[in-house]
């Protein structure tokens, strides 16, 4: 079945893929997984669990059981990264992180594509321009995203908070600011040390601002932006390994040795997880407990939504890459970043202001052009 998927089943599958990637990250941000500020391998984990019980459902497709190693190496691509992505929604928001890891995984998957798989196309000059374009529509998208470019709102006295449009800090050492971010505001201070009327900073959320990560101190925000680009840099190779498998196991059939893959390396992190903190501790009790909680009351939905969601994701963007080729396929996939940003744009309110929203809307049209002229581009056969 799977092996006759061609360039409309392509067409069809990167569609539902980008809905599909497009919005497994509304529930890593939503409410219930902020609420218990859920651990991004925990997360993972979910989505895990829910990518091997749904990609049995291809064998009621009419696909055979089959199984190949690779399947494992793309496992050690997507667990890893898909972690990383998870941080990333948490900490620096769902349509900036996607726009990250959506422009660098265009990248790797097109050069995996055309000049490792040597995938046909009309030409590698016209292709490049397409992928350029939604590299270019990505990451202004991203940017645009971002809640650096967020109004701020200048202090000028007790009471009295100015929206400042340019997004500049305040000058005069008597004023203070408040920044819009995705997870928290920022409260600044007058000179005199009071804080700004009507803001109470122990309201805030119980989050450490800096994060030490190889021995160095991250903001949360500039560490999830890390994790995206290695989502996009380790994770845009996902969908390599299938290209060595044999015929029967792929498309479809990559389904099942794709799940069997991840759970087995989920498993591994879980263990050396584990090994790190008994290499510290010398207590396997102290050890054990130490490992963050599942939160299975209150995160078995929204976690099972969001793995069910990327796992379908995951087997349409086999289909697309079967039918349109690595350098095709999953670039256009990644156009899943049109709808996160909605996501972010409309329901998680990420990006504000009128001007931003509308430059938004307009690199999405160089993405939608570049998708054009991918399609134009492929060569079928």
């Amino acid at each position: 079945m799977a092996s006759s998927c061609g360039s409309s089943c392509g067409w069809l599958a990167a569609a539902v893929s980008c809905v599909s990637f497009g919005s497994f990250g509304v529930p890593i941000k939503g409410d219930a997984a902020t609420s218990v500020d859920i651990d991004a391998l925990v997360m993972q984990s979910y989505k895990t669990i829910m990518c091997f019980l749904t990609s049995w459902i291809v064998l009621l497709l009419g696909e055979p059981f089959t199984y190949t190693p690779w399947g494992i190496v793309s496992g050690a691509f997507w667990v890893p990264s898909g972690t990383a992505a998870i941080y990333a929604i948490r900490n620096a928001g769902l349509a900036t992180s996607q726009g990250v890891w959506s422009a660098l995984i265009v990248l790797v998957s097109f050069t995996w594509g055309v000049f490792v798989f040597g995938e046909g196309v009309r030409s590698r000059a016209g292709a490049g321009a397409g992928v350029a374009l939604m590299m270019v529509g990505l990451w202004g998208m991203s940017y645009h995203s971002s809640p650096g470019n967020a109004p701020r709102l200048e202090y000028r006295g007790v009471g009295e908070l100015v929206a400042d449009e340019g997004g500049e800090s305040p000058s005069s050492g008597s004023s203070g600011s408040i920044e819009i971010g995705q997870d928290a505001i920022t409260v600044g201070e007058s000179s005199n040390g009071v804080s700004l009327d009507g803001f109470d900073r122990t309201a805030e959320p119980q989050r450490n601002a800096y994060v030490q990560f190889l021995g160095c101190a991250w903001t949360r925000r500039n560490l999830g932006l890390a994790g995206a680009c290695f989502n996009g840099v380790w994770g845009g190779s996902i969908m390599a390994p299938m290209h060595f498998a044999s015929e029967n196991t792929s498309g479809l059939g990559y389904a099942i040795s794709f799940a069997i893959g991840a759970s087995l390396v989920c498993l591994s992190m879980w263990a050396c997880r584990f090994l790190y903190h008994y290499y510290r501790t010398r207590s396997v009790v102290v050890a054990f407990a130490a490992l963050p909680s599942f939160h299975l009351r209150v995160m078995w939905i929204p976690g099972g939504i969001a793995g069910a969601l990327w796992s379908l994701g995951n087997i349409c963007s086999m289909l697309s890459v079967q039918g349109l080729g690595e350098g095709v396929g999953y670039s256009v996939v990644q156009a899943s970043m049109l709808v996160s940003g909605l996501w972010g744009i409309f329901f998680f309110k990420e990006v504000s202001g009128t001007m931003t929203i509308i430059r938004w809307f307009l690199f999405a049209l160089f993405t939608i052009t570049g998708i054009l002229l991918l399609s134009y581009e492929h060569k079928n056969g």
